[in-house]
C-alpha cells in the first residue's frame, strides 16, 4: 500500500511539472504564427517597394487590405488570401502573402499612403502589418502589429521598432 501510495505520489509531481510546461508550449507555438507571417508579410512589402515595374514606376505600395480572414478562429482554418471572393484579393496577389498553412489570426495590410513614387517626406510614410486574435474565444482579441516607415531617400521600407504586442495571449 505503501509503494502504490508512492507511485502515485510521484505521478502527481512529474504531471505536475511537465503539464504546465507541455501547455505553456502548446500556447507558444499558437502565437508564434502570428510573428512569423508579421515577418512574411513585412518581407514581401518591402520587397514590392523596392521593385522598378516596366513602365519604370517606383517606390509603388498596394493598397491597403485586410481583415483577412474577417474573423480571426479558435481552430486553423485555411484562407485563400487571393481568391476574389476575399477582400483585397489584389493587394494579397500583388504582395504574393500567401499562409503556407492553416491560420488562427486575421491579417491586415495597412500602408498611410499607397501608389508609386513614395518617397519619405515631413509627413512621412508608414505601413502597419497587423495580425488578430482569439484563440479561447472569448471575443477578446490579442494584437500584433510590426510597422515600417519610408526611408527619407526612397531607398527602402524600414523595420519601425520591434514587434508590438497587445493581450498577447487575452
Amino acid at each position: 500500500m505503501v509503494e502504490v501510495g508512492l507511485v502515485l505520489c510521484i505521478v502527481g509531481i512529474v504531471l505536475a511539472v511537465f503539464v504546465p510546461t507541455f501547455v505553456r508550449r502548446v500556447r507558444i507555438n499558437e502565437i508564434s504564427e502570428a510573428s512569423e507571417l508579421l515577418q512574411s508579410m513585412s518581407d514581401r512589402a518591402s520587397a514590392y517597394y523596392a521593385m522598378t515595374w516596366a513602365n519604370g514606376k517606383r517606390f509603388c505600395l498596394p493598397e491597403g487590405a485586410g481583415p483577412t480572414p474577417t474573423v480571426p478562429t479558435i481552430d486553423p482554418a485555411t484562407v485563400e488570401f487571393a481568391a476574389e471572393v476575399t477582400g483585397g484579393h489584389e493587394t494579397w496577389e500583388a504582395l504574393g502573402f500567401q499562409p503556407d498553412r492553416p491560420v488562427r489570426y486575421s491579417y491586415s495590410f495597412l500602408p498611410s499612403r499607397h501608389g508609386c513614387g513614395l518617397v519619405g517626406d515631413d509627413e512621412g510614410g508608414t505601413v502597419v502589418f497587423r495580425a488578430e486574435g482569439d484563440l479561447d474565444g472569448d471575443g477578446v482579441r490579442s494584437v500584433f502589429e510590426r510597422r515600417a516607415t519610408i526611408d527619407r531617400a526612397g531607398a527602402a521600407l524600414k523595420p519601425a521598432g520591434t514587434l508590438h504586442v497587445h493581450r498577447r495571449v487575452e
